[in-house]
C-alpha cells in the first residue's frame, strides 16, 4: 500500500485502564441524545465478552469525558454489580478536539444522524457546518437540538438539504428562503422543510428583482399543507421532482394578477 494512503500521524498511544463510572462525564455540547432503549438493551444482554472498551478524554482533574460509548457507560452505571469499565484513554486539548474525535469515530456509523454530526461538527470547527450555522443565524433560524426534538417554526431538521441549497443557490438565497418560511408560517413547526427551502431559494436565485414582501404575502395566504398538496397535483400531471413542483406553485401564486414583473421558476442548479 502506498505511504500516501496511510496516516503517518497516529497520535500518542492511549492508556488502557479500568475507570470508575462515577468519574466519567458526558459533554452534551457534541454528544448525541442518550437513548434509554439502547441502555436497557445493553443491560439485558450485559456480558464482559460483549463489552468493548469505551473511549475517554482525560480532563486533568481526575475525571474523564466519554466521546465514544456513552450508552455502555450509562448501562454500567445502572448495573448493581459494576462500578468501573475498561477504557481507552487519550489526552485531547479541550472540547473541540473531543468533538473532532467523536466525529472521527462515529462519522461512518449509520446510527449517527446528520443532526448529531452537525452539532459535533460545530464544536469541532468544521467549515461546512459552521457555514450552515451562519446562514441559518442570518435568517433567525437554527438546527433542532436532536431529531424530532424541539421543533419550532425557526428550526430545521434538514441539515443536508440546507447545505446542498447553499452550494447550489448561494448563502443569500438560502438565508432569505428560511427567513420567509419562518415569518410566513410562524406557528408551523415543520415550516423549515428542506424541499421548501430549496424551492424558494431556486426562485430567489433566478429572480433577483422578486419582491420578498409579495413572496411572504403569497405564502402567508396559504398553508404549507395546502401548498404541498397543490404542488403534488402539478407534479403528478407534469412530472418532475417535488422542489420543482413547489417552485412552480409559488411562482403561479406570485404571478397571479400581475401584468408585469412576473417571476420565472429558473433553472435547476447542478
Amino acid at each position: 500500500m502506498k505511504a500516501e494512503t496511510i496516516s503517518m500521524h497516529p497520535g500518542d498511544k492511549p492508556a488502557l485502564e479500568w475507570v470508575p463510572v462515577d468519574r466519567i462525564h458526558v459533554d452534551h455540547n457534541y454528544q448525541r441524545e442518550l437513548r434509554p432503549a439502547r441502555v436497557k438493551q445493553i443491560l439485558r444482554e450485559f456480558h464482559w465478552s460483549r463489552f468493548t472498551p469505551v473511549q475517554l478524554s482525560e480532563r486533568g482533574d481526575g475525571t474523564f469525558n466519554v466521546f465514544d460509548g456513552q450508552h455502555r457507560v450509562e448501562a454500567a452505571r445502572l448495573h448493581p454489580l459494576i462500578d468501573a469499565v475498561p477504557a481507552s484513554i487519550v489526552t485531547l486539548d479541550g472540547i473541540r478536539e473531543e468533538a473532532g474525535a467523536f466525529l472521527g469515530v462515529n462519522v461512518n456509523r449509520s446510527a449517527v444522524s446528520t443532526i448529531e454530526k452537525y452539532h459535533a461538527g460545530l464544536e469541532a470547527g468544521d467549515p461546512e457546518m459552521m457555514r450552515i450555522c451562519s446562514v441559518l443565524e442570518e435568517a433567525g433560524c437554527e438546527v433542532v437540538p436532536a431529531q424530532g426534538i424541539g421543533l419550532k417554526a425557526n428550526r430545521t431538521q434538514a441539515v443536508t438539504a440546507v447545505g446542498r441549497t447553499i452550494k447550489y443557490y448561494g448563502e443569500g438565497a438560502t438565508a432569505s428562503s428560511c427567513e420567509l418560511l419562518r415569518t410566513a408560517w410562524p406557528d408551523d413547526v415543520h415550516a423549515q422543510k428542506g424541499v421548501l427551502i430549496q424551492a424558494l431559494a431556486r426562485l430567489l436565485r433566478g429572480n433577483a428583482s422578486a419582491s420578498k414582501a409579495r413572496l411572504q404575502q403569497v405564502l402567508s395566504a396559504t398553508t404549507r399543507q395546502a401548498l404541498s398538496s397543490d404542488a403534488e397535483t402539478i407534479r403528478k400531471i407534469s412530472g418532475g421532482d417535488a422542489a420543482h413542483a413547489i417552485a412552480r406553485t409559488i411562482c403561479d401564486l406570485y404571478n397571479k394578477g400581475l401584468s408585469k414583473n412576473q417571476i420565472l421558476i429558473g433553472a435547476r442548479a447542478r
